[in-house]
């Protein structure tokens, strides 16, 4: 075994350098015992990475998620197929179908029907709770029938691991503290972003540049989105995970988790489409809360996780009784899915193959396409000026799911901002503009389309913020700073035109109402400056005391 770790290290560092990743760590078990857990390469500028070394593993949480969620099954505390309206009171879908059945076993299985809708979670860190988030999913269209189509989702994932927390009389994290993290030993594993950077050895995010040179990113905080990627480890603590993933028990102690609930994890419960994952594998579907591939002639469970300055996969050989997981501080690398094959194919005497050369080739043919994307996506705007002044888009735009857009002035142009993302709106051509926004290190140009009513005036925008639908249409809010207390109790009054008379009154605090020709109280809506809108019509007080309507202009009587 020992010449088998030592090949292991030198392709660990091979590979590292193919695909130019900072460090990395990788812990190995085999039969029972933890085989190596190392750190190589670098965690910051300068300090070597551990075996303890802390990095976040994104969306490998998910299978902790999964595990909590059939734990409770076995204790008899929650369905997995019950409908998850009836176990958690005012949750709702669009989609009337997935609103009546959709099942936790349906969200661990991304059969929904809803597509990623990231930008929910991803923007509004830290400025939303936990189930204000699962409540907007409510107000998000599906992309495909419910449960036809696998489509990856992480909003989901939060519902279910929000749940379980309440079915555990707690929080998410509190469930998983208790159920899985504490009775594995895994004292280093934590939730948050915060706790990892006061730890003596934890690694910083980098992202690959267009120019081959590592740059340092912010951490992506994800307490929203907890149950979907918030665990942050490292390669010592992972071990216990692995030998109760491949059902054993750590520290001479029953398994954690019974070969019942490692079944249901284990079962194919969605196909998955083509050339979803991009590996060299044979794809066999998704379980719960983990990826089911036939490799070499071995079934393999396994859950990667890519966020902000990191990548992670956590993969099991059930019958070969091999674990291993890679901890990565490089943005969407392919080391991540390259370094458990080779390792896998060494520990089982297979002939070597090229896992690192093909991905390498596929990932540097991305890497170019990409660019060419950009480049066109510059070159694709039409010369055709603005046709109006862009203090007319100033305001604040809102999607029920997808949370306000604010567009205000920024010298000579505008700004959007988004939750916690903001950056300037550029102009494309007519009422086209990008936002451009800095994502990860990357530039992200979102274009936005600015709509206008009848009557010209800026009612809305359309944006791409889902890339499996159409864009999503967001209402422009009327501006009512200015109509303060003063200022509407100045607009009420009686107004007439001959015999024709209209009574403008208040009510509550904010409200305008007008009665027409003694016809019931309406409320106006407020459009810009003075102007308001009647049932599709227009209404303007004037500074004269005129009240501008379709009918006529009344004038303001004592």
């Amino acid at each position: 075994m020992s010449d088998a770790v030592e090949r292991i290290r030198e392709h660990v560092e091979r590979e590292r350098e193919r695909f130019a990743v900072p460090g990395c760590a990788l812990v190995v078990v085999r039969d029972g015992e933890v085989v190596l857990s190392e750190g190589f390469g670098r965690r910051n500028d300068g300090d070597p990475v551990t075996s303890r070394t802390l990095f976040p593993i994104g969306s490998s949480t998910k299978t902790f998620t999964a595990a909590l969620c059939a734990s409770l099954v076995d204790e008899g505390l929650l369905d997995l197929d019950a409908p998850l309206r009836e176990l958690l009171p005012g949750f709702a879908m669009q989609d009337p179908i997935a609103d009546r059945l959709l099942s936790v076993r349906d969200c661990l299985a991304h059969r929904s029907g809803l597509p990623r809708h990231d930008l929910t979670w991803y923007a509004f860190e830290g400025r939303m709770e936990r189930p204000a988030l699962v409540d907007a999913i409510r107000h998000l269209p599906p992309a495909q029938p419910f449960r036809q189509t696998w489509q990856y989702n992480n909003l989901l994932y939060v519902a279910a691991g929000f749940l379980a927390g309440r079915l555990c009389g707690g929080t998410y994290e509190e469930a998983v503290r208790a159920r899985l993290l504490d009775p594995l030993g895994m004292t280093r594993t934590s939730f948050r972003v915060a706790d990892v950077e006061i730890d003596a050895d934890h690694s910083r995010p980098y992202v690959l540049t267009d120019e081959d040179t590592h740059v340092e990113v912010p951490y992506a905080h994800l307490d929203l989105s907890a149950p979907a990627g918030c665990i942050n480890s490292c390669a010592e603590d992972l071990a216990p995970w692995l030998m109760t993933l491949l059902g054993l028990g750590v520290d001479g102690r029953q398994p954690l988790l019974s070969d019942e609930l490692l079944r249901q994890l284990r079962t194919p419960t969605m196909p998955l489409p083509p050339g979803s994952l991009g590996g060299g594998s044979g794809q066999v579907g998704y379980g719960l809360g983990v990826v089911l591939e036939d490799h070499r002639g071995h079934r393999v469970a396994h859950h990667g996780g890519n966020i902000d300055g990191f990548s992670s996969q956590v993969l099991v050989v059930p019958d070969a009784g091999i674990g291993v997981a890679v901890l990565t501080n490089l943005h969407a690398t392919p080391l991540r899915d390259v370094l458990p094959l080779v390792v896998v194919d060494e520990l089982l005497g297979l002939d070597p193959e090229p896992h690192g050369e093909r991905r390498h080739a596929t990932w540097s043919a991305m890497r170019e396409g990409a660019k060419q994307a950009k480049a066109n996506e510059a070159a694709g705007a039409k010369p055709l000026p603005e046709v109006r002044p862009v203090h007319d888009f100033v305001g604040t735009y809102a999607h029920p799911g997808y949370g306000e857009l604010v567009v205000e002035r920024d010298g000579d142009g505008l700004r959007g901002s988004y939750g916690r993302l903001s950056g300037p709106l550029a102009h494309r051509h007519l009422d086209v503009y990008s936002l451009v926004l800095s994502v990860n290190g990357d530039e992200l140009r979102i274009p936005v389309q600015f709509t206008a009513d009848l009557e010209a005036d800026v009612d809305g925008l359309r944006i791409p913020l889902e890339p499996a639908l159409p864009p999503q249409r967001f209402e422009r809010r009327p501006d009512t700073a200015h109509l303060t207390g003063e200022v509407l109790d100045g607009l009420a009054g009686r107004y007439a035109l001959d015999a024709l008379t209209a009574v403008v009154s208040r009510r509550g605090e904010a409200d305008l109402l007008v009665s027409v020709a003694g016809g019931p109280p309406r409320r106006l809506t407020p459009v810009r400056e003075l102007v308001f809108a009647l049932d599709g019509a227009r209404i303007e007080f004037t500074d004269d005391g005129r009240l501008v309507t379709p009918l006529g202009e009344l004038v303001r009587r004592p």
